[in-house]
């Protein structure tokens, strides 16, 4: 079952909240949300993923710079991006 909210297009392009703020330390980003109090944690493909929602690229640009930066087939890249920029939205990471 697809969590509410997980985007299903992939011509889509969601940006960081703006109000976040962030930085990458060693391949993990570290995001800010003053507005909830909150801070979170990324690994390498949570940080690739946060660095490039910038509102211009596209799911699918981002899942081809995925499968061609990580060792990961690309039908379970799709899915785990999917369900991963669902969970930031959840969490008012993104817009």
């Amino acid at each position: 079952m697809r969590p509410e909210g997980m985007p299903t297009d992939l011509e889509q392009a969601p940006a960081r909240n703006p109000n976040s703020a962030f930085r990458i330390y060693e391949g993990q980003a570290l995001i800010v949300l003053p507005e909830r109090g909150e801070n979170h944690l990324l690994n390498p493909i949570g940080s690739h993923i946060w660095d490039r929602l910038d509102g211009r690229r596209s799911l699918q640009e981002i899942l081809d710079s995925i499968v061609a930066e990580f060792d990961v087939p690309a039908d379970q890249a799709r899915a785990d991006l999917l369900e991963f920029v669902a969970n930031l939205r959840l969490k008012g990471m993104v817009i």
